[in-house]
């Protein structure tokens, strides 16, 4: 049975368990069926796909925003339109490109990352661990000042990520243990919150400053499953920021998108996501 297999028929079992007890017990089934890696060979396949860009107003060692971009892979002008954005406040930006690596073309990606045959949300959370032990070694980057930043299938992951427990690996890597430093701030586009989420049923582990963007007309997630979620998440940490934006769409932030979606930016929007978003970036550096 394909690994692509596997994912669609674990999301088939969850739906018809959506309303019960069982669904963490689906999780625990599927993380035995999923590819098997150590931490080292998770390295060695994203490695040579994560780009790093440096600000240039200030000198390292740098805070980090951690880029994972939505299931239909890298869009470079779209990262890098965010990269500069961390840039010019300081902050080095380092995007990881999960689907590449696993050979899947913007096309193959559509119709498998984004149906949910494979690369789980829980499962592409190994190259957060993966990526975070990756640049413990650059001597310009300070990992003890790290956002997690995600849009859409990576707010999924970064989110997935957060419930696990950051001294034991994640699902698919077969280390006994990993370490992995404090995440200060997590920042969550349009996020997926619906069945096949870890968040569904498990606390966060870590409780970093977070901020989450929500599209009330998104197209690709059910935004009122978000809304829901950051609801009761407030509750128990006040500080949590999230804002929904009235009409908007999915990737409200984009305006590279192709003719036929362009439609869906919101200059409005994605300028007050941005300004936010600068906002997060220098509370996350004075509060060190």
């Amino acid at each position: 049975m394909k690994h692509w297999q596997i994912g669609l028929i674990v999301l088939t079992i969850i739906a018809g368990v959506l309303f019960s007890k069982r669904e963490p017990l689906v999780f625990a089934w599927y993380s035995g069926k999923i590819e098997k890696s150590t931490l080292a060979e998770r390295i060695d396949l994203i490695d040579d796909a994560i780009e790093i860009r440096l600000p240039e107003n200030k000198t390292a060692p740098y805070p980090v925003v951690l880029q994972f971009h939505g299931c239909a892979g890298i869009r470079p002008e779209f990262q890098h339109q965010w990269a500069d954005i961390a840039n010019n406040n300081g902050y080095a930006a380092v995007i990881v490109d999960s689907n590449s690596p696993r050979g899947y073309s913007r096309e193959e990606s559509l119709e498998i990352v984004c149906a949910g045959k494979d690369l789980l949300g829980f499962e592409r959370a190994g190259d957060v661990y993966a990526a975070l032990e990756f640049i413990k070694n650059d001597s310009r980057l300070d990992t003890d000042n790290i956002i997690l930043a995600g849009w859409s299938h990576g707010a999924w992951t970064v989110m997935d990520f957060l419930t696990m427990d950051p001294e034991k690996a994640p699902p698919g890597i077969t280390d006994r243990s990993v370490s992995t430093p404090t995440i200060d701030g997590a920042i969550l586009f349009y996020p997926y919150c619906g069945f096949g989420t870890l968040t569904r049923f498990r606390p966060l582990s870590q409780s970093p400053k977070m901020l989450g963007f929500i599209a009330e007309k998104d197209e690709m997630v059910d935004a009122q499953a978000c809304i829901e979620y950051f609801q009761k998440q407030k509750k128990r940490d006040p500080a949590l920021e999230f804002i929904t934006y009235k009409d908007a769409h999915h990737v409200f932030d984009d305006p590279f998108l192709e003719p036929d979606y362009i439609h869906w930016y919101n200059e409005e929007y994605f300028s007050d996501a941005k300004s936010r978003y600068v906002n997060f970036l220098n509370d996350i550096v004075s509060a060190q």
